[in-house]
């Protein structure tokens, strides 16, 4: 039986021990305390897009340590992975971005909680469906053997390939293969598959900055001082993609959720927080160098031209003896 899409928007909590209490009462509203209590497993996911912490582009890890407080109130038994992927054609050590982040300072701090590299940990081989045809994907094999659900923490990011990025793109980090850019061009049949054999229920917001302009990585940080939780990636995505000025129908990967049942009717969304004092326009605009990259996205043979063949190093050597590295 499908829970009430319940979306709760407030302004964020200043310091440690009001954003616990702020978690607290958030995870009780979209019934997370229950389901918690019940799991013997549960998986965070933050958005790490970036080797060190970045404003509007990677997840405050104070944000994610109260979640896990938060939670840790409930109960010390139920497992808490915290964990992300390596992936993209500038890839980083991404043990080595949580460590210097301050995530496996968690794991010490509380109890039952680990800290995972999902690029690192053994794979399982699953079938989708994509354009009508089975499609094979490797996922972390734990989400199958040992994780009950799983949650979302994104931040409110405008995405030069998709439009924008809240918590069902967020999921992306979860594909271990470090070259999963050569899945991109079927990126929203994929992402959408992959929230639900991962078992993604619920969301939360780390709203303090986001990210405009550009994104997911160059772009301009702003401070909104937003917080949102919901038991629903759909309803949160909705309701934030409102408040970024987006009309969700016409981003791809959000269009397509709704034929996988992602999207509930905005109608049937509970909020609980007034949206519209809290509104902030973000706006997208592409640079030159986005519109390559853009048309290799939907591309097949491109995505394969300018990544995996043997004139990809030359092909980006010459661009970046034009630009600048995306991590330099």
């Amino acid at each position: 039986m499908k829970m009430e899409p319940i979306v709760v928007v407030e302004k964020g909590a200043l310091d440690g021990e009001s954003m616990i209490k702020q978690f607290s009462a958030s995870i009780k509203t979209i019934s997370l305390d229950e389901a918690f209590s019940k799991a013997n497993a549960v998986f965070i996911k933050p958005n790490l897009t970036y080797p060190t912490y970045k404003k509007g582009v990677t997840t405050r890890v104070e944000f994610i340590e109260s979640l896990v407080a938060a939670l840790r109130q409930i109960n010390s038994t139920t497992k808490i992975y915290l964990g992300e992927g390596e992936g993209g054609y500038n890839s980083f050590s991404m043990t080595e971005a949580m460590k210097q982040m301050g995530f496996f300072e968690i794991a010490k701090r509380y109890p039952n909680v680990e800290i995972v590299n999902l690029s690192a940990v053994k794979r399982v081989t699953v079938q989708i469906i994509v354009n009508n045809k089975p499609y094979s994907l490797e996922l972390p094999e734990l989400f199958f053997n040992e994780i009950d659900f799983s949650i979302s923490c994104p931040l409110p990011k405008v995405h030069c390939m998709t439009g924008i990025t809240i918590s069902l793109k967020n999921q992306w980090g979860c594909l271990p293969d470090t070259m999963r850019l050569k899945n991109h061009y079927v990126f929203d049949e994929i992402i959408n598959q992959v929230c639900e054999k991962l078992k993604f229920r619920y969301a939360f917001l780390d709203g303090k900055f986001g990210l405009d302009t550009n994104g997911p990585m160059n772009g301009d940080p702003v401070e909104v001082n937003w917080f949102a939780a919901s038991n629903s990636l759909g309803a949160m995505d909705i309701i934030i993609s409102e408040m970024m000025g987006f009309d969700w129908q016409k981003v791809g990967h959000l269009k397509m959720a709704e034929r996988y049942g992602y999207m509930p009717k905005r109608e049937d969304i509970k909020i609980l927080g007034n949206t519209d004092a809290l509104k902030r326009k973000f706006t997208l605009r592409r640079n030159f160098w986005n519109y390559p990259a853009l048309v290799a996205f939907h591309s097949k043979n491109l995505t394969t031209l300018f990544y995996l063949s043997r004139w990809a190093k030359l092909l980006h050597d010459i661009m970046y003896s034009i630009r600048k590295r995306p991590l330099s």
